[in-house]
């Protein structure tokens, strides 16, 4: 469910209908308490969902950063590992987590991408956006950006490249260069020449589709004109923005390799509606329904 002081617990009552309908149950971990504050109620009546009280009598203001709202929302995501670790579960879709008040709970990770891969003991992995339109995948994530440079290195965005072909194996994939112009032959930076390209080089001699560095500025109109399926990209707000401006309702965050699947929604808890009625259900259900393609197409096992 994500925080319940966010939109998470009203996108759960919006959505649940949707979810009664999928061929596959579901388990919410959530606050049950915090569910019939926002109108669900005959928990018993659903068939095909099952709600998991993990934090009983969770008691938040919407849209208030807070102790208690920090530790129901870790306990949510703990128990879901735990279910995930038993082998209950092939997938897992999160709702949005305010960092400031998980972290208040203890929770020593920048987000669900880093905790996910250090709990599962894996090393490669990456976080993509997605939308009908575009698809990318970063590099780095949650750094600062004048870190960025020392950052991406030949060997990470070689091994970027093969999750992304080992998900998309039918789908040409463009790599973005990090400076203006992908440094002009080396006029406005050398990372493209030097970190970049050997990347790619290698990647082309296994036979994966890559093209690129292509300048920032024009590879994302190459991609949603259907020329590429993913964009591998170098730092995070260089991936999100035109993700979020080609079709942020719908926006969904994938975690690529994992020995599950992993969605989320492309948005944040979204304080600023909270507890108002206003949350726009479209990115969870766009969640959902990635996760049960991404499970037809590899099983449960990934």
């Amino acid at each position: 469910m994500g925080d319940p002081a966010g939109i998470g617990p009203e996108l759960v009552v919006k959505s649940v209908k949707k979810l009664e309908s999928l061929g596959s149950p579901v388990r919410v971990y959530c606050s049950v308490s915090i569910l019939k504050r926002y109108g669900l109620n005959n928990f018993e009546k659903f068939c095909n969902v099952s709600f998991v009280d993990v934090y009983p009598g969770c008691e938040v203001e919407p849209g208030v950063v807070s102790v208690e709202s920090g530790k129901a929302q870790f306990a949510y995501l703990q128990s879901a590992v735990e279910d995930l670790k038993r082998g209950l579960l092939w997938g897992v879709v999160t709702l949005p987590i305010n960092k400031k008040a998980i972290r208040l709970a203890g929770f020593k990770f920048p987000g669900h991408t880093e905790y996910f891969a250090s709990v599962f003991g894996v090393s490669n992995f990456a976080m993509m956006l997605a939308n009908s339109k575009l698809k990318v995948v970063l590099e780095t994530v949650h750094v600062p950006l004048k870190d960025v440079p020392s950052l991406i290195s030949s060997e990470s965005i070689f091994k970027k490249l093969l999750l992304v072909h080992r998900y998309f194996p039918d789908e040409k994939i463009a790599v973005a260069g990090l400076n203006p112009h992908a440094g002009e032959g080396g006029l406005f930076g050398d990372e493209e020449e030097r970190v970049i390209l050997p990347a790619v080089e290698k990647a082309k001699m296994m036979g994966i589709p890559v093209c690129g560095p292509f300048p920032p500025d024009t590879v994302f109109n190459k991609a949603v004109a259907g020329e590429f399926g993913v964009v591998v990209c170098m730092y995070h707000d260089q991936g999100l923005i035109p993700v979020k401006l080609t079709g942020f309702s719908e926006s969904v965050n994938v975690t690529l390799g994992l020995p599950f699947v992993r969605t989320s929604v492309g948005h944040g808890t979204a304080y600023d509606i909270a507890g108002k009625g206003l949350a726009d259900n479209r990115s969870f259900l766009s969640a959902v329904d990635f996760a049960l393609n991404l499970k037809k197409r590899f099983g449960v096992k990934m």
